[in-house]
């Protein structure tokens, strides 16, 4: 390809730079063109060379000399929204593409979308495709594309284990590259909730120093609540302000948070308790309730000013106030009295919205759904919607896929009130793939005939557990049309895999989509499952519930059901060559949610069988001891699998903290309490061979030597076998947990499809 010449506005916002610099990068890759990027205000030189100019006329003087010279008619674009257009025309001896933008990140939207839909490229979380080509096509191009919603973006949280999971652990390169792929996929705003940083140092440095990040924090509790750094903090406030200051140079969107802040990842440092002395709420609920996580009671004014404090600190050193996000008093009672203690939250949410009102009078406020679908009646919903002034508020409910009946469909705000669809996904444990995805595209099919809903979100407790949530919402951010789960998993394939690979691997998906519709965040009440983390359940069958004929049936005959497809996809995978780093992943997350799903069921069979042993006098013994043994093997797999992929690995996560600056000599054994506690409990190698399969063993091993005594299981005895399997977990060094020697992972998992198919439900 001849060489081609970039011109960018030399005045207007640095979006237009990085755009200008996204296209050379992308021409040079595909078609090895030499680009020159020259700026708006510069002589062009007296050639031919084909001509990509970026920004509509409202800020480019060159796009508008073609505009009053009449060569493109318009722009086609509603200039200060994120609609763009890609035009192709001759000027003089050039061919031109003018690619405009209602906005600076619109024109970043316009080249990304130029290069996929003309050039083939796509764009993953974890990665790209892009092809190569002798030439970049000029000619007969018109389009303009306009998202469907106004907010389309993500939310990334503060539980700990996993670097891929766990946007805590990222460097400031992760982070670029994070920044730059949510761009590719056209979305347009992205929330860290993952702690306050040093915001309390800023805020109020006479009242509370920087913590000696080497050591435990003050603060810290057990589990997830063990706080204690893994960097310091004026190294994590650094990191904020460079990647909010790389996201905003692209013209990207983050909520500031404001109101009533505390929770469990950002206590009130107890130095602030012990010298500001704050009033604080008193609590009916337990969680939270120590006083580093208690809430500053904001009838007091001096309390509301201080959290407006933290707000303001954050927008002067690290954001903007554009817009704003609350959870109001989030999942929490603070009466007995159901109305005393609705009139309490309902004064929480206008003293908040009045203080922005008055400070920020333009800036939207988000209102968080998580409390609403929690702790709310729909009728309470409806009561606070009713008193919110539409010109300021939003609901963002990113609780839209949820079973519970309190949801956005019987809160009165569907054709009445400002409201942002979400998708929640997935709590900490749930890095697998799951969801009730065709609840989600029926209830998505409202939101889009909704002119009251303003956005699209996925707001997960972890990052990229999924990487097919990830497309479907880019995807449906956009389009008007809805498409079917099937058509969406066809162009995920598509878009994915090579021509090679794509048939197979769309096989595996059509096959896997059922299994995948099994586990939700949300369950049906009728599964009578309080829980859906898998590992968690090791602790939780010491009950060994005598009713669990009764209450398992459904979901093992569904289990049942889809025995054979669930063989047939890990024998398939076993046949596939992961040579591409796509497969590979995608083979890995598929395998272990197949395999994990099954891993619960066997739980369930054995806690049924158990019970009927019981009702029918040990008739099912061997049953049982059968079904504890493939269980068991089958858990050996889920460890086998996990070692194979860096993904799985603590040990792989430490060492890459310890790659970025200087992290606390000690932060390995804070890592293991964040990441084995029963909430947290997920997909971890470690946690998996040290713990998961150790704690079954000792679980069957007292199941079967009570049987074979005639004697109930010892309850304390399995509880005291666990303490000492979790000594062990947390005192041998992450390093030396990691295996020698390496299994097959093709034998691993017809290893795993065998076992499954001998499972007996």
């Amino acid at each position: 390809m001849k060489e081609i010449l970039i011109v960018r506005p030399s005045t207007a916002h640095n979006a237009y730079k990085v755009a200008a610099d996204s296209f050379a990068e992308l021409a040079a890759r595909i078609t090895g063109a030499d680009v020159d990027i020259l700026t708006d205000n510069a002589s062009l030189p007296d050639d031919s060379r084909p001509i990509v100019i970026l920004g509509s006329d409202a800020v480019n003087h060159l796009s508008a000399k073609l505009y009053f010279e009449r060569v493109v008619d318009g722009f086609d674009i509603r200039y200060n929204t994120d609609d763009y257009s890609i035009i192709s025309a001759q000027w003089k001896n050039h061919q031109v593409l003018l690619l405009s933008g209602g906005r600076p990140r619109a024109a970043i939207y316009a080249v990304y979308r130029y290069f996929e839909l003309y050039c083939g490229c796509r764009y993953f979380w974890d990665g790209d495709r892009i092809p190569s080509a002798g030439t970049l096509p000029f000619d007969n191009i018109h389009i303009a594309e306009s998202p469907r919603f106004e907010y389309r973006g993500l939310r990334y949280f503060a539980h700990r284990s996993l670097h891929r999971f766990q946007a805590e652990h990222w460097s400031f390169d992760d982070w670029k590259q994070e920044i730059d792929w949510i761009l590719k996929k056209r979305l347009n705003m992205f929330m860290l909730r993952i702690g306050l940083d040093d915001l309390f140092q800023k805020a109020f440095p006479n009242l509370v120093s920087y913590p000696d990040y080497t050591k435990p924090l003050p603060e810290a509790g057990d589990g997830f609540d063990d706080r204690t750094l893994f960097w310091s903090l004026e190294y994590r406030g650094e990191l904020r302000r460079r990647l909010l200051q790389y996201a905003f140079e692209r013209d990207l969107m983050h909520p500031e948070d404001c109101g009533t802040m505390t929770h469990w990842y950002s206590r009130t440092p107890l130095e602030y308790l012990e010298k500001r002395k704050p009033s604080l709420l008193s609590q009916k609920s337990r969680g939270y309730s120590e006083a580093t996580g208690l809430v500053w009671d904001i009838r007091d004014d001096r309390n509301l000013n201080d959290y407006f404090k933290l707000t303001d600190t954050h927008i002067n050193e690290y954001g903007k106030p554009e817009l704003f996000h609350t959870i109001g008093l989030a999942e929490r009672s603070y009466s007995d009295d159901r109305e005393e203690n609705m009139r309490l939250k309902l004064n929480v949410y206008r003293r908040i919205a009045s203080h922005l009102k008055e400070k920020y009078p333009n800036a939207p406020l988000l209102i968080a759904s998580w409390a609403l679908w929690m702790f709310y009646k729909p009728e309470e919903v409806r009561r606070l919607v009713a008193e919110l002034d539409p010109s300021q508020s939003i609901i963002l409910d990113y609780t839209s896929d949820t079973t519970n009946e309190s949801n956005f469909t019987n809160w009165g705000v569907v054709g009445r009130f400002p409201w942002i669809f979400g998708i929640f996904s997935g709590y900490e444990s749930n890095s697998e793939i799951r969801g009730y995805y065709e609840l989600t595209n029926e209830r998505l099919k409202i939101a889009k005939d909704d002119s009251f809903c303003k956005g699209l979100i996925l707001w997960p407790e972890l990052s990229h557990g999924d990487t097919f949530v990830t497309e479907y919402l880019a995807y449906n951010a956009w389009e008007r049309e809805t498409l079917s789960i099937d058509s969406m998993i066809e162009k995920y394939c598509h878009d994915r895999y090579s021509s090679k690979d794509c048939d197979n691997m769309l096989s595996v998906w059509q096959s896997f989509m059922p299994i995948v519709e099994l586990r939700a965040w949300s369950m049906p009440s009728s599964l009578n499952q309080s829980y859906t983390d898998i590992f968690s359940h090791i602790f939780r069958y010491t009950d060994l519930d005598r009713d669990g004929d009764r209450k398992y049936a459904e979901m093992l005959a569904s289990a049942a059901k889809l025995q054979t497809a669930v063989s047939e996809i890990l024998s398939s995978l076993s046949k596939i060559s992961p040579d591409d780093e796509f497969i590979r992943r995608d083979i890995f997350d598929i395998a272990r949610t197949v395999i994990g799903r099954y891993i619960d069921f066997g739980y369930y069979r054995c806690c049924q069988l158990y019970s009927l042993n019981a009702d029918e006098g040990r008739s099912n013994t061997d049953a049982l001891f059968e079904m504890m043994n493939l269980t068991l093997e089958l858990s050996r797999r889920m460890s086998d699998l996990l070692s194979l992929h860096e993904d799985f690995s603590m040990f792989a996560t430490l060492e890459g903290l310890r790659s970025v600056t200087d992290t606390n000599p000690n932060f390995e054994t804070t890592l293991k309490h964040n990441a084995e506690c029963d909430y947290c409990r997920s997909y971890i190698y470690e946690n998996a061979e040290y713990l998961y399969v150790p704690e079954t063993e000792a679980l069957f091993g007292e199941v079967r030597r009570a049987l074979n005594e005639s004697r109930e299981v010892d309850r304390d005895a399995v509880r005291a076998k666990y303490s000492e399997i979790r000594k062990v977990y947390i005192e041998t060094p992450l390093e030396d947990m990691q295996r020698k020697e390496l299994p097959s992972l093709s034998c691993t998992l017809k290893s795993a499809s065998d076992i499954i198919t001998t499972y007996k439900f």
